[in-house]
C-alpha cells in the first residue's frame, strides 16, 4: 500500500482523532489534538484506522524523516502486532526505514512484546516534556518561587490597569500580530515553521470551533501583550500549554501569564505539561526554574523484521 493512498489528516476528522486520543494513555504534548492539528503543516500526516486505533504516518514533512506515531486507542499486544504489520508494508513500499516517534515510556514494554520485530530504542532529553503540579504554578509559594513572585508583583504594581481574561477566538488578529512583531525584531521568517510557531498559532485559532482550546490573554488598555494557548486532557487531570507569548518590553510578563493561566483556566487540573525546551539553553533554564515534578521522555524506535 502506498503512503499517498492513506487519508490525509484534516480538521474534518478532528472529532474522530479526539475520540481515539481520549482512549489512549499518552501524556506527550505532541499527541494532543490541538498540537497535532496546529503543527501538521510541518509533518504532513496521513492516517488509517485499524483495530479500533487511530494510526498516523508521516512522510517527514519539513520537520523530520518518515515515521509512524504512537497508535491512539486502547492498545494491546495483538492490536499493535497487526498495526505494525500493516505499517511495515507501507514503509517497505516507500523504501523507508521503519521508525516510530512520540512513544511514551509506558508503551515501550508493550512494543517489546510484539513478535516478529526487533526494536532499537532511544530518546533525546532536548525533546522531553516538562510536567509541573498545577497548584505550585498557581500559588508560587515558598522560597523556590520568590523570584517569580517578585516578577509578578512588580508587573502588577507598575501596570495596575492590565486585564487578564480567558483567550477568545476574537483575539486571533492581535495574537498573531504579537508573534509577527517579535519575529520581525529577531529577523526570523514567521512563515517558516522550522523557525517560528506563528503559522501553527494562526492555524490553531482558525480551528477554534473544531477543537477544544483553552488559554489566557493579558491586555494593557487595548493592546494584547501576552497570551497562552493550550489543552485540557484526560478527564481534566492534565493541562497542556502549547504556546505562550509575551511582549518582551514588559519585564516579568512571562511569569505573570504563567501564573494567571494556572490559577484560572487550568485551576482544576492536577498537572500542567509545558512541553519541551528543544535544547535551547535559555528555555531549559526557564523551565527548570519552575521545578518540574516529571519529565516525559518521547521515545524513538527503529524496527526491523526478524
Amino acid at each position: 500500500m502506498e503512503f499517498q493512498a492513506l487519508e490525509p489528516l484534516t480538521i474534518e476528522v478532528a472529532d474522530k482523532y479526539k475520540e481515539y486520543f481520549n482512549k489512549s494513555e499518552t501524556w506527550i504534548a505532541d499527541n494532543c489534538p490541538n498540537s497535532r492539528f496546529a503543527w501538521d503543516q510541518g509533518y504532513n500526516y496521513r492516517y488509517f484506522i485499524m483495530e479500533d486505533c487511530f494510526c498516523l504516518i508521516s512522510d517527514g514533512g519539513v520537520f523530520t524523516k518518515p515515521h509512524f506515531s504512537l497508535p491512539l486507542g486502547e492498545l494491546t499486544v495483538d492490536k499493535l502486532t497487526k498495526i505494525l504489520e500493516k505499517t511495515s508494508k507501507i514503509f517497505e513500499h516507500e523504501n523507508w526505514p521503519l521508525i516510530g516517534l512520540f512513544i511514551d515510556e509506558e508503551y515501550v514494554e508493550l512494543f517489546n512484546q510484539v513478535e516478529g520485530f526487533d526494536f532499537e530504542w532511544s530518546y533525546n532529553d532536548d525533546f522531553s516534556d516538562y510536567v509541573y503540579e498545577t497548584d505550585k504554578l498557581a500559588n508560587l509559594k515558598g522560597k523556590d518561587f520568590r523570584v517569580k513572585r517578585n516578577h509578578v508583583n512588580k508587573f502588577i504594581r507598575e501596570y495596575p490597569d492590565f486585564n487578564f481574561r480567558s483567550l477568545e477566538k476574537t483575539d486571533r488578529e492581535k495574537a498573531v500580530s504579537l508573534v509577527r512583531t517579535w519575529c520581525e525584531e529577531k529577523d526570523i521568517d514567521c512563515h517558516d515553521p522550522n523557525e517560528s510557531d506563528c503559522g501553527p498559532i494562526d492555524t490553531l485559532f482558525s480551528y477554534w470551533d473544531e477543537l477544544d482550546i483553552t488559554g489566557g490573554a493579558i491586555y494593557l488598555h487595548n493592546d494584547l501583550i501576552a497570551f497562552s494557548m493550550g489543552s485540557i486532557i484526560h478527564d481534566g487531570e492534565i493541562g497542556v500549554l502549547h504556546f505562550e507569548k509575551a511582549d518582551p518590553l514588559y519585564e516579568g510578563l512571562y511569569a505573570v501569564i504563567n501564573q494567571f493561566i494556572a490559577f484560572s483556566d487550568l485551576e482544576d487540573t492536577k498537572y500542567i505539561n509545558r512541553e519541551e525546551d528543544m535544547g535551547d539553553p535559555g528555555l531549559r533554564v526557564a523551565k527548570e526554574s519552575y521545578f518540574p515534578v516529571k519529565m516525559i521522555k518521547k521515545y524513538r524506535l527503529e524496527a526491523t523484521k526478524k
